[in-house]
């Protein structure tokens, strides 16, 4: 009996070996596979808080140009690769639009003018955002919400975290949950709400 309970645990060992071995293939593939999709949505913006105008057949291109008109940006048609608005009509009126640039260049001259909204009458409420996959959107607010402790201040540019230290107020990348470890912080993929994706 005895020599059979060592077996087994000696099995049980192995297994859990094998499981951890599985997770780690497993999200090394998901966060290759996140990296493949948000360098598809390198060119792209999202733009919030703009109500639509039934009257005026509103699908956002005309509040794009209208925008980059304000922000003083040379925009043309040529530029522009699709705009729309995005899911379900919102009680509100204010569906998030979606524009994708032909060039990320002229996509990063429209996101980096971005700042000036607040000093643009009727545009403090607006707000642009990079189009996040949903596994770095849910770690952006994970950062946010649940590592105050370590950062003082989370904000993406070229559709990475980017997040100051508390200790030396260093500025460093977050491109997946293997970079949090790297800073002392154990990850809740669950609270994350990526429990099922990380297989965790």
């Amino acid at each position: 009996m005895v020599e059979y309970k060592d077996k087994l645990n000696q099995l049980e060992e192995k297994k859990e070996q094998l499981r951890d071995e599985m997770v780690q293939k497993t999200n090394l593939l998901v966060f290759q596979l996140d990296r493949q999709e948000q360098y598809i949505r390198r060119e792209n913006i999202l733009i919030y808080g703009v109500e639509e105008n039934k009257d005026d057949n509103d699908d956002g291109e005309k509040v794009l140009f209208k925008i980059a008109d304000e922000l003083e940006i040379d925009l043309e048609d040529n530029e522009i690769q699709r705009v729309h608005r995005l899911g379900q009509k919102r009680s509100n009126n204010e569906n998030p639009i979606i524009a994708r640039f032909v060039s990320y260049k002229k996509r990063n001259e429209f996101f980096t003018n971005k700042r000036e909204l607040k000093n643009i009458e009727g545009r403090q409420h607006v707000f642009v955002c990079e189009d996040l996959t949903p596994l770095r959107y849910k770690l952006l607010k994970y950062m946010q919400k649940s590592c105050s402790d370590t950062f003082t201040s989370c904000y993406t540019r070229n559709s990475n975290m980017k997040a100051k230290l508390k200790t030396s107020e260093k500025w460093v990348t977050v491109t997946s949950p293997d970079d949090l470890f790297k800073h002392g912080i154990d990850v809740d993929y669950k609270k994350m709400g990526c429990g099922e994706i990380l297989n965790n």
